[in-house]
């Protein structure tokens, strides 16, 4: 599995096999991570407070779908209705908040951790 792969289906950074998070996006339990990986032993949470870096990620993506979603507003809608330009525009940041979760801790530990691929 490319490093690709694991970071879109959220895998385990060293072995890439392990599964990071417990169950699926679209579940009330959606944030609930393993300690370990089920498959080679990693500890996620490298040290404390390791994922509150991951809101900086988070930051990241949300002004991303923030300006995306209000450039193609604007340019469909134009300044006519203000208030259903904001309701447009702030929407991408409540219906995507899950993946903006989820990926911002899942990119922190592939990219922005030491830990190495074992490879096979």
């Amino acid at each position: 599995m490319t490093k690709f792969q694991a970071v879109l289906n959220h895998k385990c950074p060293r072995c890439r096999k392990g599964d990071i998070y417990k169950s699926s996006a679209f579940s009330w339990h959606y944030g609930d991570m393993y300690e370990h990986c089920p498959v080679c032993g990693l500890r996620y949470e490298i040290e404390p407070g390791f994922f509150y870096a991951a809101m900086y990620v988070s930051y990241v993506f949300i002004v991303a779908e923030l300006v995306t979603t209000g450039i193609i507003t604007f340019y469909f809608i134009g300044d006519s209705n203000v208030w259903l330009t904001i309701g447009i525009v702030l929407s991408p940041a409540f219906l995507l908040f899950t993946f903006n979760y989820r990926y911002s801790r899942t990119l922190l530990l592939h990219f922005l951790s030491p830990i190495k691929y074992w490879g096979e």
